[in-house]
């Protein structure tokens, strides 16, 4: 409900305000209506021009007017004054003292119009004054529905849902946040420029203004349970938060380019709608609004450059399908840039040929004209030549190596790559050119080495994947994939995870490998650390949290499956932990559920979970050690009896 006001200041509250002296507290009671400040003019040679100057608006007298005013016959000074004093302006502020301003006095008291005394000078005053006024006679009203925060300092306007919105602010004051007013909220726009919110219950009184009213008429003393660091006077509003219970039925936006707004007073306010339900931790998500707002201020929008880079890559991968078909391959320029090979030739082909395989040949055999045994896969493969196939070329007769070349350069392979060859045949070059061919140069001199890395690299890259819909994070070292139907709160549960210290890998599609030792990996896609939540859409993990929060790459070591909570008989037991197992890459991993509700934190449920694997890798199972010291215990009491 919003309740329309006007709430005028007084004479007395400018001399608080800004550190006035009162020369004559004459009409200190009197209302101040304009935000005009007038320096007077025209009014002290006698001339009285129509208007709200000497009406209602502030008036001053500086040196100048002073000085002026000095300089005139004492009985026309004395006359121009009674008239200017007789005018109606609430108050007279005096800048500068002369002996003019005694006799100035004498003649206020007469009128019973108030006079101030600056410390400050004209110009100064006239600015600090203006400033004053646009803030004190801003358009304002008053909300009842609403509660004002102050979180990561940015003003948030919390709204709707009134069960999650009462709890949410308490878990934020919690967190360390501040909180202004939730009754007889004043809303100011300040100058048209700003909203700025300020704490008015008078009906608890000035001491006790801080304090939330709940339902049933119940309330909580802020200042009591949170400490006076978890209250403020005012806040500018920057954000407004509507909760509402949760509707599958509605879309609630996923990417975080739509935008919304709410007018207050002709301003309008960023607005977000997040949506409620049981294991949704409003706070955290509330908090990562604020710090999303506070970058999209900084020119950051996480959401446009996803959008954009998402595009990028579509477009990407369209070229590169009018290239090859094969699912399974790589460009050239991966390999080229993952090893800073130098590009003897062929560098505008980087992009638009492929490797299709993992293996490295040495070409020996096809040099030497035996073809029909050289194996498959060799003519699709890199291929590496060092000073041994040229020394071997250069013993064959020119006709003949001129005949084996020509054969060789008909197979569809890559790339070749040299490796500690000091001077490349010009012939060799000559061929190269001539069959339009991709030539690179490795600074790894060993023939041995250069294809262990190169093999490894390209079974990582060709490794079987698979990807899960869920969320990879790392807790305390562990790979921790979170599951569960869409909806169920994986990526919330994830970023308060993130705000505990853990680390995020990737969201919603997970990419696994299988590795050469049989370790399933999971990987960030091409565009990592991004996050999507319900209502904010997309957000930059790594931006806003730090680089500390984020990770390419992680061994996956448990799945955690979230599940709603229906009934008692849907509890966390040990029987989740020893019995259940998933299959990914035809690796068995650990598999454990958990039943999430509004009373039960699933960020902490997981920890514990990951915790007790975590005893079970150094072989302290509790549940064994428990069991065992009952036994014992029941033992003995046994003898006991016996005794």
């Amino acid at each position: 409900m919003k309740i329309e006001t006007k709430n005028y200041p007084k004479v007395k509250d400018l001399v608080k305000a800004l550190d006035l002296t009162v020369l004559v507290d004459e009409g200190m009671e009197k209302i101040i209506q304009t935000k005009g400040v007038y320096r007077a003019g025209y009014e002290l040679s006698g001339f009285f021009p129509p208007g709200e100057e000497t009406t209602t608006n502030i008036n001053i007298l500086g040196r100048k007017e002073l000085v002026y005013l000095g300089r005139m016959d004492k009985e026309e000074r004395e006359r121009i004054l009674k008239k200017y004093l007789s005018c109606r302006f609430p108050v007279l502020v005096l800048t500068y003292q002369n002996e003019v301003v005694v006799e100035l006095l004498k003649i206020a008291k007469k009128y019973k119009k108030a006079v101030l005394l600056s410390k400050i000078r004209t110009l100064e005053f006239l600015r600090k004054t203006k400033f004053y006024l646009q803030k004190a006679l801003a358009d304002e009203i008053i909300l009842n529905d609403y509660i004002l925060l102050d979180v990561y300092g940015v003003g948030i306007l919390l709204t709707g849902y009134k069960d999650a919105k009462l709890g949410a602010t308490v878990e934020l004051l919690e967190r360390g946040h501040k909180f202004i007013s939730n009754t007889n909220l004043r809303i100011k726009n300040v100058a048209n420029r700003f909203l700025m919110g300020l704490a008015e219950t008078p009906e608890y009184g000035e001491r006790n203004r801080f304090v939330i009213s709940g339902q049933n008429g119940s309330k909580i003393d802020v200042t009591t349970n949170f400490g006076i660091k978890a209250v403020r006077a005012d806040k500018k509003i920057s954000l407004v938060i509507e909760l509402e219970k949760w509707d599958e039925k509605k879309f609630y936006d996923r990417l975080g380019l739509e935008e919304r707004y709410q007018d207050f007073l002709g301003l309008n306010i960023p607005k977000i709608v997040l949506p409620v339900r049981k294991g949704r931790n409003l706070a955290v998500i509330i908090e990562t609004a604020a710090i999303n707002y506070r970058l999209k201020e900084s020119g950051v929008n996480s959401a446009e450059y996803f959008l954009n880079e998402s595009q990028r890559l579509i477009k990407e991968n369209k070229e590169r399908g009018k290239n090859v078909n094969s699912k399974n391959s790589i460009p050239v320029r991966n390999l080229k840039e993952r090893f800073d090979l130098k590009v003897l030739n062929g560098e505008e082909w980087l992009d638009k040929r492929f490797i299709t395989t993992t293996g490295v040949y040495r070409p020996s055999l096809a040099l030497t004209g035996y073809f029909e045994i050289y194996e498959e896969d060799s003519y699709k493969g890199v291929q590496l030549f060092t000073e041994n196939e040229f020394k071997y070329l250069e013993t064959l007769p020119e006709d003949e190596r001129e005949r084996n070349l020509s054969r060789y350069f008909e197979e569809n392979f890559p790339a070749i790559v040299v490796s500690g060859v000091k001077k490349i045949p010009d012939y060799f070059i000559k061929k190269i050119v001539e069959k339009d061919r991709i030539l690179l140069k490795t600074d790894i001199k060993r023939c041995g080495h250069v294809i262990a890395v190169f093999s490894a690299y390209l079974e990582n890259c060709f490794a079987m994947t698979t990807t899960i819909h869920g969320v990879l994070v790392e807790l305390y070292g562990f790979g921790v994939l979170l599951t569960g139907k869409s909806g169920i709160g994986k990526s919330e549960t994830a970023l308060e995870l993130i705000q505990r210290g853990h680390r995020l890998i990737a969201d919603d599609a997970v990419r696994f490998e299988r590795g050469v030792v049989g370790d399933i990996t999971g990987f960030a896609s091409k565009l990592p650390y991004f996050m999507e939540i319900r209502g904010l859409g997309i957000i930059d993990i790594k931006t806003l949290y730090g680089m500390s929060s984020v990770r390419m790459s992680k061994k996956l070591d448990i799945i955690i499956e979230l599940q709603e909570f229906k009934d008692e008989e849907n509890s966390l037991t040990s029987m989740d932990y020893k019995s259940t197992k998933y299959i990914i890459l035809g690796e068995e991993i650990p598999k454990v559920k958990l039943y999430i509700s509004s009373g039960r934190n699933a960020a902490a449920m997981v920890e514990i979970a990951v915790m007790n694997l975590m005893s079970k890798v150094m072989d302290y199972e509790f549940e064994k050690i428990y069991l065992k010291k009952l036994k014992n215990s029941l033992g003995e009491k046994d003898e006991e009896k016996k005794n």
